[in-house]
């Protein structure tokens, strides 16, 4: 198995040809312990009064092998909805970013738009009983690091995923790790890979 110091410096290489991410750095091992209480303590509040919100995306990216956390700019590219509304394990409601799909889905009577970029399938709920009732709630998903290239051969690993932490803990990453850095546009995203 190849030694973490050497595994640090080739995904922190990787991470730095990815465009949008301006710094990187390993998670430190305590600090996993602090991201899971910051989120835990965001779970407990509520979206705009909307029904329970969890982080799964940090949850998973934080049991993972290894964990980094870069620091994002405006030209991170998200490929994937950061929010989806799930009834049990189905997804009811999801975040579109899309102009095509959001146009297409205008004209569908079976979509309801909860704002201008977040719709509601009707046939999947019973909106908003279902959620007021807490049957429904919101999650911030993984996403898989398709723009973390290794070189092949480099590092072995299973797979890399991504999560977007809720802002107390984004501004705890970032004065931990970026001094504090809070440009306009900015963010933070942990990175985990599993081996």
């Amino acid at each position: 198995m190849l030694e973490r110091e050497k595994a640090d410096e080739l995904v922190l290489e990787a991470l730095k040809r990815v465009k949008g991410i301006t710094k990187a750095a390993p998670l430190a091992d305590e600090d996993r312990r602090r991201v899971s209480d910051l989120e835990n303590e965001v779970e407990v509040k509520s979206l705009m009064g909307l029904g329970k919100v969890i982080n799964a995306g940090i949850r998973e990216v934080t049991e993972c092998d290894w964990v980094y956390v870069a620091l994002t700019d405006m030209d991170f590219v998200w490929n994937c909805p950061n929010l989806v509304m799930k009834k049990g394990v189905d997804i009811v409601g999801e975040e579109v970013t899309d102009k095509e799909t959001i146009s297409r889905l205008a004209g569908d009577k079976n979509v309801w738009f909860m704002h201008r970029n977040f719709v509601v399938y009707k046939d999947k709920v019973s909106f908003p009983q279902d959620i007021m009732k807490k049957i429904c709630y919101f999650e911030i998903p993984s996403h898989p690091a398709d723009w973390c290239l290794l070189e092949k051969g480099d590092l072995q690993c299973h797979s890399i995923l991504y999560g977007s932490p809720a802002t107390p803990c984004d501004i705890f990453l970032k004065d931990r790790y970026f001094q504090g850095a809070d440009v306009k546009g900015s963010g933070t995203i942990l990175i985990g890979v599993k081996l």
